[in-house]
């Protein structure tokens, strides 16, 4: 495993189905990081106030996060993550990487933690054959390319100065380093995350 403290702190960012948890996975095994989802985060928060009960499942539009958002600010869910990393920092000498970021109040934790945030993109086409073949979430084989890029346009057609919902532009707009995905080739693609973070 090689280590770099080039890049301590990385937020994930993207388009769906990119290869965020690619470049996620990737440093995660490579490169000493520890990575953790937004989604995880919230899941144990919630799991850690509800136990095991239902209240713990995450949902579309999770109410709980909204109330944490209310709370404790818009970049709640990385400090949660960040949180978990200063807890573990010894295992994990990479340094954080926290996937999922799609809000600018989440970008702007990243930032605040002196982080980056890397963007993952592809061609619409490209990312629809790979969400409907890797069947990750119950509906993905199932839906159409009309309604994938109405999901996509759900994240992108939002007010512009709300800081707590997703917004896939903004993320793309305040990205530090951009990463292409859309090849068919995996290894040449981590190559080009690797050279993009100074791990190579």
């Amino acid at each position: 495993m090689t280590t770099s403290n080039k890049y301590k702190i990385i937020g994930l960012a993207g388009t769906l189905a990119a290869g965020k948890d690619t470049v996620g996975n990737l440093l995660s095994k490579k490169h000493g990081y520890l990575h953790v989802s937004t989604g995880d985060a919230l899941r144990a928060e919630k799991k850690r106030v509800f136990g095991d009960s239902p209240e713990a499942l995450l949902v579309r539009n999770d109410p709980y996060a909204n109330k944490l958002r209310t709370e404790r600010g818009p970049g709640v869910l990385v400090e949660l993550a960040y949180e978990e990393y200063k807890r573990r920092a010894d295992e994990f000498p990479g340094g954080l990487i926290a996937s999922g970021i799609r809000s600018i109040g989440e970008a702007e934790k990243i930032k605040e933690l002196g982080g980056i945030i890397v963007f993952v993109d592809a061609d619409s086409k490209l990312r629809y054959e790979r969400i409907t073949g890797r069947g990750r979430d119950v509906n993905d084989s199932g839906v159409t390319y009309e309604q994938f890029m109405a999901m996509e346009k759900s994240e992108s057609d939002v007010d512009p100065v709300d800081k707590t919902i997703q917004n896939i532009p903004a993320m793309k707009d305040r990205a530090d380093i951009i990463l292409d995905n859309n090849g068919s080739d995996l290894k040449a693609f981590e190559d080009r995350a690797e050279e993009a973070l100074g791990l190579k």
